[in-house]
C-alpha cells in the first residue's frame, strides 16, 4: 500500500510526536467553530484483547451506518483528519488483504484502530512503558482533548456517532465513562485457548513480517499497536505475564487472557453500567438469536452475514492456566447471558 515517498512521509509524520501535536493544536484552532455545534451522542467503544472479533464487530456496525470512525484516509496525520483531507487526503488505494492473513481486507476508508496515536501523543510516557502498558488513568485536560478529537472525526467523516476501535482503551475505561456518560462499551470474548493459540499465531507472523520488511513493525509502534509482534507489550493488569516469561509459548498468551478479563470484570460500579460482553463464539454460532439483541444494544442494524468462526485448534498448555481460564470464562459468559440471552 506504501511508496517509497510514502513511508518517508509517514515516518516524518507518525515518528515526530511534537508535530503531531502541532497538527492537532492547528486543527482543533481552525475548526473550533464548526467543532462547537456537534454533539457526542451514544459513542460506541470496541475494547479488549486481540484476536476476539473485534474488527469484523466494527466493521459490522459501521457498514450499518450512522457512525463515525478513523481510518487510514486520516493518515499519517490522524490528528488533523479535516485538514488532511484538503490538503492529500484523497487518494484511491484497492482493497487487500490486511496483514493479519485472516482473509479481512481492507481499503483506506475501512474504519481502523488509529485512535491511539492520540493517547500516545498526549499520555505515553505515562503508560507506554519497556515492561508493557501501564493502566493509568487520564489526566482531565487530555480527555478534554479527546472529546475534540471525537468531533474533529465527526466533522470529518459525517456520522452522528463516533465508533472506536481500541483494545488500548481497557487502560482508562472510567476516565471514558467519566468523560461520555452514556458510552458502550463493547467486550468481545472467545474461548481462552482457542483466542491465546490465535494471539500465539499472530505474534509469530508480524515477527516474520517485521523481519521481511522493517517498515511495518515502525508502523504498527507508531500506531500504538503492541499485541503482538517484535514491540510487543503486554497490559500490566494484576496477573499479566511478565517479559522473561516466553511469548513463544501458548502459556504467555492464557496467562495474559486471563489477566485481561480478571481486570474488566472487576471494573468499578460507573463502568460497570456501561459494559457489554460480546461471547464471539455464541455470536458465530447463533447469529441468528444474538446478533438482533446486540443490535438493540447498540442502536444500531447489524448484518450478521459477515460472522465467521474460525475452525477450533488443540495444543498442551498449563492445566492449572486452563482451569483459572476456563474459571473466567464462565464468568464472561454468564454476564453475556445476563444481558444478551
Amino acid at each position: 500500500m506504501y511508496s517509497a515517498a510514502d513511508k518517508l512521509l509517514h515516518r516524518i509524520a507518525l515518528g515526530t510526536p511534537a508535530l503531531l501535536e502541532a497538527t492537532f493544536d492547528i486543527e482543533r484552532a481552525a475548526f473550533r467553530a464548526k467543532m462547537a455545534g456537534i454533539a457526542i451522542e451514544r459513542p460506541v467503544f470496541i475494547a479488549g484483547l486481540a484476536r476476539a472479533g473485534t474488527s469484523i464487530l466494527t466493521r459490522l456496525l459501521h457498514a450499518g451506518g450512522g457512525f463515525a470512525a478513523p481510518s487510514y484516509r486520516d493518515m499519517p496525520f490522524p490528528l488533523a483528519p479535516n485538514g488532511w483531507a484538503k490538503l492529500g487526503g484523497r487518494r484511491h488505494v484497492e482493497a487487500q488483504e490486511r496483514g493479519h492473513g485472516d482473509g479481512l481486507t481492507h481499503d483506506l476508508d475501512s474504519p481502523e484502530a488509529i485512535e491511539e496515536v492520540f493517547w500516545r501523543v498526549r499520555e505515553g510516557h505515562w503508560y507506554l512503558g519497556r515492561e508493557g502498558l501501564e493502566p493509568v488513568a487520564p489526566e482531565p485536560d487530555t480527555l478534554a482533548a479527546f472529546r475534540d478529537y471525537v468531533r474533529l472525526v465527526l466533522l470529518r467523516h459525517g456520522g452522528g456517532r463516533y465508533l472506536s476501535k481500541n483494545n488500548n482503551n481497557v487502560l482508562r475505561l472510567a476516565g471514558l465513562c467519566g468523560t461520555f456518560p452514556d458510552a458502550i462499551m463493547l467486550h468481545p470474548f472467545r474461548d481462552p485457548l482457542q483466542q491465546a493459540l490465535s494471539l500465539l499465531a499472530q505474534h509469530r507472523r508480524a515477527l516474520a513480517l517485521a523481519a521481511e520488511d522493517p517498515f511495518r513493525g515502525r508502523y504498527m509502534r507508531w500506531l500504538g499497536h503492541h499485541e503482538f509482534g517484535a514491540d510487543h507489550r503486554p497490559f500490566l493488569f494484576d496477573g499479566a505475564p511478565t517479559r522473561g516469561e516466553d511469548a513463544g509459548h501458548v502459556d504467555y498468551w492464557l496467562k495474559l487472557w486471563d489477566s485481561v478479563h480478571r481486570a474488566l470484570l472487576a471494573q468499578p460500579p460507573r463502568v460497570r453500567d456501561r459494559q457489554f460482553f460480546v461471547d464471539y463464539d455464541a455470536l458465530c454460532a447463533e447469529p441468528g438469536a444474538y446478533a438482533p439483541r446486540l443490535a438493540v444494544t447498540v442502536e444500531a442494524p447489524i448484518d450478521p452475514a459477515a460472522l465467521r468462526a474460525a475452525a477450533p485448534r488443540q495444543a498442551d498448555a498449563d492445566p492449572a492456566l486452563l482451569a483459572r481460564a476456563g474459571e473466567t470464562h464462565a464468568r464472561l459468559q454468564a454476564r453475556f447471558r445476563g444481558q444478551f440471552g
